[in-house]
């Protein structure tokens, strides 16, 4: 076996250069701990952005049929027949030619003028319309202003 000797200037330039080596990768090391804690913490707020997503979504499908099943009701509404009502479905006022049929363009029956003097918007409509009384109180009640 040979031994080659080494001497002591070479040994401390391979020492500084392994030491410079070491400090250098942990200067790596503390970079790629430093990006996997930002990315930690990017997974956490994306986690959280999903679950807020999430529960507004479920709440939107919760609006969604609620509105459904408001809207299956209201067109469920038939428009009542001027031959078959003789009175004011409100206040039981008898028609005649003075006394008026006017048709609640919310639910559909009929009622006399003063029981049907209010106007609002209804569904689609732009412009407001003749409602009943109790047809107006419900649509503006519930009517987000």
């Amino acid at each position: 076996m040979v031994l080659k000797s080494i001497s002591n200037a070479e040994l401390e330039t391979r020492v500084a250069l392994l030491e410079e080596g070491k400090t250098e990768l942990q200067n790596n090391c503390n970079q790629w701990e430093n990006e996997v804690d930002r990315l930690k913490f990017n997974a956490a707020e994306l986690r959280r952005r999903l679950e807020d997503s999430q529960a507004a979504l479920h709440e939107l499908g919760r609006e969604n049929q609620s509105l459904q099943m408001e809207n299956a009701k209201l067109q469920g509404r038939k428009w009542a027949d001027d031959s078959e009502v003789n009175d004011c479905l409100s206040c039981q006022k008898g028609f005649n030619l003075t006394v008026r049929k006017h048709h609640c363009r919310n639910c559909g029956q009929i009622f006399c003028n003063e029981c049907s003097s209010k106007s609002t918007a209804v569904g689609n409509s732009r412009k407001p319309v003749r409602v009943c009384d109790s047809c107006f109180k419900e649509l503006t009640i519930n009517s987000p202003r």
